[in-house]
């Protein structure tokens, strides 16, 4: 499942506050049964968004004498349970059906009996229809029920921890097309050819969670990977641009094949994107689903790219899908190395620069959110087990694995996965499980490791210093951890790389720091022009390394690695301003990596002069439209600038590339909002991406024009605008601070609005507000509020409040 996707919000950005109470405890559940096979039967009436549905289930129990079995079943209207076509009792509370067999069933037993439903689900399956707001929207229903909502649509145990077989047969009129897991095993016209019934198998195990169904009208483009299928489903108004967009798709199964010495585990491979999905995708087997946002015309490249979602998802069908985390609190398993394997895609397909990149990203998300509230990566504390599915299991897990391959050196670590692949496929499986896989792949006992970095939490923090010794050609570095050492942060154990340039040679050494204070010392057969601590930022912690103007300058110039530079144009701004800005203005000319010219390109619009204007002028015809989206912005701190006002202005009409045009928008703001009212009036009527130019012309509305912003904002919230435009709105009443009775108001409306992203942003809006008064409407909606992201954002924005009341 991917959370992380730009055009989506994530609930990471609504954290108003550290939560001062502990969440319970939760362990797996008792299981009386392993489950055999699933076969559903759905009908769906869209007016009534009623599913209809039939589960016929078999079992082995797990019990000597079982006479009857408890199923998670929410909010259902149960017409039947039989065995044989015999009635059998059961029970039903709302939310577990307990089914009564006619005797006790020993454990050689297999016993199949079929449960005959409705039930008009409020999450786990979602039916999407046309109406008064968008009367012009296909049809559809998808289904998403990671991690625990398939019981909103089929009696199951519905926990991670059993696998099984499954089908799933759909009736549905006959221009739709049913997409579903495993092979289409048949489309048979039904009621006089008005309906058509589709029966998909998927013989391979897999957990329940992984079930889907997608139903709707849809366009298919079919590619392939050897003798693999691959169908890439959308809505026919995205035309070919699916197949555009995803058209590495074979090469990410070819990838992940070889790297995991696992052949692609499934029979097909189909990718569909929906409408109003509430993730960025989720890796049901063989079918992934997506968000339609995630599709997107050249214009919006290389800031918007389909790669990172769909790379994910795909390593979820070997992690996550033939492997499963035995439980939530080990969702690592799972999301960690999606998110890994994401980036090693990355860096197979465009090479080494990028991967660092992406790692030192994936970095600094984990260092924020320790900052903020530390916990372990295995964590069984939850509300709801999607509390999980954060900075901790996503970015953290990605670098436990990446700290792993430096400790072990790539064969092993290649080595060490492949074992662990082919040992447990089609099993659960948790951290013990990754370790001892480990071990008996390589010999290495890694207990130590796991101990101090996943079940623990926080990161270290190394104060850095050296000096060189001319008399005796030494080195001697100290190295101290200043984290606050607690019973959740321990003092941390682990190799470092040390890498010294000097005029006649590189030298490489690997120390092991293992104790608050620790001194090294290394011969060098000269003065170093530069010493680096962990060299290839392999491990995920913060240093403070003062170094001299001199070596930054050097450093920025010619470290080999990408965010060995970015960090000295981050110091030499941060500590030798006076001297930064002919370093940071070659490294914008000449620096080979887009990341490292984009920062410079920031950097520099803290100089405002003739030498820093000129290089950011210069660097608006980069090449690259990241680094030119990010001078544009810094034109924006030169205030007043005539000349620059009609230089952006000639970008927000001429260029094409959306972000550039966005960021022309907000510089003119900056510079002189009230001269660029024009372009703004007119960038509101412009249509883009994401609705990022109307974004940025509303932004810098606000500040010309509040009382015309704040009308215009109310306008774009409401049901029938583009969706993307309403979370806009929402986000500006609650920026623009006026009109509080009004304002509540119109949050109070959306907090119950059908689409998912309304109800976020109007939950952060009164927590922005942040008065005590709106505390019961926080309270109000979460013991209605479906979606446990959106629960735990208004606990955060409550307890936010209270905090600063106090």
């Amino acid at each position: 499942m991917k959370k992380y996707l730009t055009v989506l919000l994530s609930v990471a950005a609504f954290s108003f506050a550290r939560s001062q109470t502990l969440p319970p405890v939760h362990h797996a559940p008792n299981r009386e049964f392993h489950m055999k096979n699933i076969v559903l039967d759905f009908k769906f009436d869209m007016s009534s968004k009623t599913l209809f549905g039939k589960a016929s289930e078999t079992i082995e129990p797990l019990r000597t004498r079982l006479d009857s079995i408890h199923l998670n079943a929410v909010d259902m209207k149960i017409k039947s349970v039989t065995m044989m076509a015999k009635p059998l009792d059961y029970r039903y509370d709302g939310k577990i059906l307990t089914v009564v067999f006619n005797r006790p069933y020993g454990l050689n037993s297999r016993l199949t009996y079929t449960i005959t439903y409705s039930t008009q689900p409020t999450r786990g399956i979602f039916f999407i229809t046309p109406d008064k707001g968008y009367p012009h929207r296909d049809p559809e229903v998808w289904s998403n029920s990671e991690p625990e909502d398939a019981r909103y649509w089929f009696p199951c145990h519905d926990y991670p921890d059993d696998f099984t077989s499954s089908s799933v047969i759909a009736t549905v009129p006959e221009n739709w097309t049913v997409i579903s897991n495993g092979i289409l095993k048949s489309v048979t016209p039904v009621d006089g050819g008005k309906e058509k019934r589709f029966d998909w198998v998927e013989a391979r195990p897999h957990v329940v969670y992984l079930i889907s169904v997608i139903a709707g009208i849809f366009k298919r483009f079919d590619d392939h990977y050897g003798k693999t299928p691959i169908y890439y489903y959308s809505d026919p108004r995205f035309g070919d641009m699916i197949a555009q967009n995803f058209k590495r798709e074979p090469d990410i199964l070819k990838f992940y094949s070889h790297i995991t010495g696992q052949p692609f585990p499934w029979e097909k491979l189909a990718l569909t994107t929906v409408t109003n999905f509430t993730w960025g995708g989720e890796e049901n087997v063989s079918a992934i689903t997506l968000t339609d946002r995630t599709i997107h015309d050249r214009l919006a490249e290389p800031q918007i790219s389909s790669v990172p979602l769909i790379a994910h998802e795909t390593a979820h069908q070997w992690f996550g899908d033939l492997l499963t985390t035995r439980n939530w609190a080990n969702a690592w398993l799972n999301e960690g190395f999606a998110t890994y394997f994401e980036a090693l895609y990355r860096e197979h397909a465009f090479g080494e620069k990028e991967f660092e990149y992406e790692m030192y990203h994936n970095h600094n998300q984990v260092i924020a959110a320790d900052n903020a509230d530390p916990r372990p990566t295995i964590y069984n504390r939850y509300y709801d087990p999607v509390d999980v599915f954060g900075t901790y299991i996503y970015p953290r897990g990605a670098s436990m694995l990446h700290m792993l391959r430096f400790f072990l050196g790539n064969q092993l670590f290649d080595k060490a996965i492949r074992h662990y692949v082919k040992e447990f496929r089609h099993r659960n499986v948790d951290t013990r499980d990754f370790s001892n896989a480990i071990r008996e792949a390589t010999g290495y006992n890694v207990n130590w490791f796991f101990n101090e970095w996943l079940y623990k939490g926080g990161h270290p923090i190394f104060d850095v210093s050296y000096k060189y010794h001319p008399g005796t050609h030494r080195v001697v570095m100290n190295v101290s951890q200043v984290q606050k050492i607690d019973s959740l942060t321990p003092v941390y154990k682990m190799p470092v790389d040390i890498y010294m340039v000097t005029p006649t040679e590189n030298i490489t050494r690997r120390v092991w720091v293992d104790s608050l204070a620790n001194t090294f010392s290394f011969n060098v057969p000269g003065k170093p022009l530069m010493v680096n601590f962990d060299e290839g930022h392999w491990l995920l912690d913060q240093v403070r390394f003062r170094k001299s103007e001199t070596e930054l300058a050097y450093q920025l110039k010619s470290d080999s690695d990408v965010v060995g530079r970015i960090w000295a144009a981050v110091q030499l701004e941060k500590h030798y301003k006076n001297d930064a800005e002919a370093p940071l203005i070659v490294a914008l000319k000449n620096d080979d990596f887009w990341g490292v010219r984009r920062k410079c390109a920031q950097l520099l619009g803290h100089f405002v002069n003739k030498e820093s204007k000129e290089a950011i002028v210069a660097a608006i015809r980069d090449g690259d439209a990241r680094v030119e989206e990010a001078a544009v912005y810094s034109l924006g701190h030169f205030k007043g600038d005539r000349e620059l006002e009609r230089l952006l202005s000639g970008i927000f009409y001429d260029q094409q590339n959306y972000f550039v045009r966005a960021a022309a928008i907000t510089a003119m703001s900056d510079i002189d909002s009230a001269a660029a009212f024009h372009a703004i009036y007119t960038a509101l009527d412009r249509d883009s991406y994401g609705e990022v130019i109307r974004t940025a012309a509303l932004n810098g509305l606000t500040k010309i024009r509040p009382n015309m912003a704040y009308l215009i904002a109310t306008n774009y919230t409401k049901y029938g605008e583009p969706e993307a435009l309403r979370t806009t709105g929402l986000s500006v009443l609650a920026k623009l601070n006026m009109n509080y009775r009004e304002t509540i108001a119109q949050f109070s409306k959306y907090l119950s609005d059908p689409y998912i992203w309304a109800r976020a942003g109007a939950i952060s809006g009164l927590g922005k507000i942040g008065k005590k008064s709106v505390i019961p409407l926080l309270r109000a909606r979460m013991k209605v509020e479906p979606d446990g992201r959106l629960v735990a954002m208004a606990r955060r924005a409550i307890e936010s409040i209270e905090a600063r009341e106090q």
